[in-house]
């Protein structure tokens, strides 16, 4: 299908900078989204019902593709952008999606709109394990420390781990841990150390690596698995809220290991949140806790969005604005410069 006309699309940035490069394959089809690689980075073609995104490319026209496409060459000139043995569009590039620009909250407002995010959540069913662990819940029966393992070992080796629990009496057979048991204790263990990594980090007490988010990366199944969903809500919001100090930091983390714990695809979503942007209704619950108000509009769009990847990202949210929420030298820390910079507070986090 050739259109007479270029579509308007809504390309994110990082689409626009891939579709720049003028050819690659097809990295990943599936029927809501065609993932295109190339020199210039990943794009992801998705039809008008989806967000806007720093990967997306909103175009008309837009069809399911199939996983044979996977591979297949495609090639972008002028407006034009053909994919082999599937179809030919034609694609404005001038409207370039930028996810909005926060303006610095208040303390008051920020602390209303963790509590109003919370409340929100406490209502729906837990669309993800991260949500209810990044609300201080745990659904796992008996104690986190009953899950034992080497640090840092690979997600997929960790998921597999055969878990048993501490010597029973003879009479009480040990209960098993199924793959996902373990996964969830994996995530009990790391979102709470991840926490006081970024407790310390805005108290001043920083100076080490947040191991915790090596141990996220890759952690899950689907197309981006839920820890890398996590990190990306954590750094979008770091960058929302003006905490790119914090946020430059995790993103060097990433940046060094994502390519040997995480797929080529999530890789490509985590590359782009390191930059401060991910998909628009994530950016829209942010707003909504920056300003304290109702975050419920923004909630049903994640709802709507994967199969839990919005709710995953949220609980990174949660991490961020709760460490930032009850930092006492919020107020002075985060006060916008001139020049877009920050400075960071060098007084402790206390959590109720």
């Amino acid at each position: 299908m050739l259109e007479s006309t270029p579509a308007r699309a809504h390309l994110g940035r990082h689409a626009l900078r891939a579709l720049m490069a003028g050819r690659g394959s097809v990295l990943a089809a599936f029927e809501s989204a065609l993932y295109l690689e190339g020199a210039g980075g990943t794009a992801c073609l998705v039809p008008r019902s989806a967000p806007c995104g720093p990967l997306n490319a909103v175009v008309d026209g837009f069809r399911p593709g199939t996983p044979e496409l996977q591979g297949q060459s495609w090639r972008f000139h002028g407006t034009i952008l053909a994919i082999d043995g599937f179809d030919t569009f034609a694609v404005s590039p001038r409207d370039e999606w930028t996810p909005p620009r926060l303006p610095a909250p208040s303390p008051t407002a920020l602390l209303a709109g963790v509590a109003s995010m919370r409340t929100a959540l406490a209502t729906r069913t837990p669309r993800s394990d991260l949500i209810v662990h990044a609300l201080g819940r745990r659904p796992y029966p008996g104690s986190v420390d009953e899950f034992t393992r080497s640090d840092h070992k690979e997600p997929m080796a960790l998921a597999d781990h055969e878990c048993r629990p501490p010597v029973q009496p003879a009479a009480a057979a040990p209960r098993p841990v199924s793959r996902s048991d373990a996964l969830g204790l994996h995530f009990a263990r790391t979102l709470p150390a991840l926490a006081r990594w970024l407790d310390d980090a805005f108290g001043g007490r920083g100076g080490t690596e947040p191991f915790p988010i090596v141990d996220l990366l890759g952690a899950g199944s689907g197309l981006t698995p839920s820890g890398d969903d996590c990190i990306v809500g954590l750094l979008v919001a770091l960058h929302a809220l003006g905490a790119r100090d914090v946020a430059a930091t995790v993103a060097c983390v990433v940046a060094r290991h994502a390519p040997h714990r995480t797929s080529r695809l999530s890789a490509a979503h985590l590359d782009a949140a390191c930059a401060g942007e991910a998909i628009e209704p994530l950016h829209a619950a942010i707003a909504a806790i920056a300003a304290g108000t109702s975050p419920e509009p923004a909630l049903d769009a994640l709802e709507r969005f994967g199969h839990g990847s919005g709710f995953d990202a949220l609980a990174g949210v949660l991490l961020a604005t709760d460490a930032i929420a009850h930092n006492r030298g919020f107020a002075r820390c985060f006060r916008r410069s001139s020049s877009g910079g920050t400075d960071r507070a060098r007084t402790p986090a206390r959590r109720p």
